[in-house]
């Protein structure tokens, strides 16, 4: 219900200087414990040590989690959880990819909408919240999937002028 409640208010965005890849770095030994418990093996597979940005440390936080979270979700058998960084473009690039079951072509224009879920105990919030936090940063969240391998989220998001160099 807080969740929800939360979604329908305006956000104020706490912009501030933030590292992306110390942010996901830091959810992956975050999650390491849990991971483990669903025999999943989490992986940072970035060679960025970093990657500064303007942001709202804890939405990107919640959005990162979302995705994290789904991803060992959709492989009730365990498997691999691969977390990357990149900059392509003048933009960050975090990768989320998963071995798990895909995403079902009918499913697949829906999942972004509020209370849409594929999971018997979800909640159809957390892809919701994750697509607003990108926006909200002014990036953009696709995803590629294929059924019974798994499924790769892609959240790009703008570098700073002066960081493009970087």
């Amino acid at each position: 219900v807080k969740t929800f409640l939360n979604f329908t208010k305006p956000v104020e965005l706490k912009l501030v200087e933030v590292d992306l890849a110390e942010i996901a770095q830091s959810l992956v030994q975050f999650l390491l414990p849990e991971a483990q418990a669903k025999n999943v093996e989490l992986k940072w597979d970035s060679a960025l040590e970093r990657a500064p940005f303007q942001g709202d440390a804890d939405l990107l936080k919640q959005a990162l989690l979302n995705l994290m979270r789904n991803g060992m979700d959709a492989m009730p058998g365990g498997g691999q959880l691969r977390v990357g960084l990149t900059e392509q473009n003048g933009e960050w690039v975090l990768e989320i990819a998963d071995g798990g079951v895909g995403i079902p072509e009918e499913s697949r224009a829906k999942i972004f909408q509020l209370y849409f879920t594929t999971k018997p105990q979800g909640s159809g919030i957390g892809l919701a919240v994750t697509y607003r936090v990108v926006q909200l940063h002014n990036g953009s969240i696709h995803f590629d999937s294929t059924v019974g391998e798994g499924t790769t989220f892609s959240l790009r998001l703008p570098k700073r002028e002066k960081d493009q160099q970087a």
